[in-house]
């Protein structure tokens, strides 16, 4: 195995990196790229590394690295913040050039969702700016079904978006859940365990 080559847990180092990664998602001339995020002003490198430090003290926050090189991201935080909500999360990927198109985001999505169903975790959801079909398409192959669009959610780039609504069920909801859990409190054999064989499937893909 070519140990360049990883599927790990982000660090607030890579705030850099992953900050790269973000902005032309917000600030491009481009907008059908720069329409990804609803965010009119990238964030600061400060604000950006508070925000992994933030979300992955409760939920996983994954990266895709080859030699020192970060390809991608994952992350995820609650769909809402009442207790009732506790068992969805709302998902979120970035993907630098490099990293699109190969199975990548199908690697990082699915440790990802196994460390979730580890946390107790039973409903994904995914926010996505309608048009942006390459992700529509990907969420659909990882087995997330279209439940509907919301019109006119957000104005940038002068003009009005609409956004699609995406449900994956990642287990069986228990009839008494018990409440979820940090990814941290988590076995960490366990979550060891899928990193190494998301990085083995990754090492398999031409990258």
């Amino acid at each position: 195995m070519n140990e360049k080559i990883c599927v790990r847990t982000a660090v607030p180092a890579d705030a850099e990196q992953l900050l790269e990664i973000y902005t032309p998602f917000v600030i491009s001339k481009d907008s059908s790229v720069s329409n990804v995020s609803f965010e009119l002003v990238a964030p600061s490198l400060e604000e950006f590394r508070q925000r992994i430090i933030d979300i992955s003290a409760k939920f996983p926050y994954l990266v895709a690295e080859q030699d020192g090189k970060i390809l991608g991201y994952v992350y995820c935080h609650p769909y809402r913040e009442r207790l009732a909500y506790q068992w969805a999360v709302e998902v979120t990927i970035y993907l630098a050039t490099a990293g699109q198109g190969k199975g990548l985001g199908r690697v990082l999505y699915e440790a990802m969702e196994r460390i979730l169903c580890l946390q107790g975790v039973t409903m994904a959801y995914s926010c996505i700016t309608l048009g942006n079909e390459h992700s529509i398409k990907m969420h659909e192959a990882l087995g997330y079904k279209l439940i509907g669009t919301f019109h006119y959610s957000g104005y940038k780039n002068d003009q009005w978006l609409d956004t699609v609504w995406l449900e994956k069920l990642l287990q069986p909801c228990a009839q008494q859940p018990r409440n979820i859990i940090g990814w941290r409190e988590v076995p960490q054999d366990a979550v060891t365990e899928i990193l190494q064989q998301a990085t083995e499937k990754m090492c398999r893909l031409a990258l």
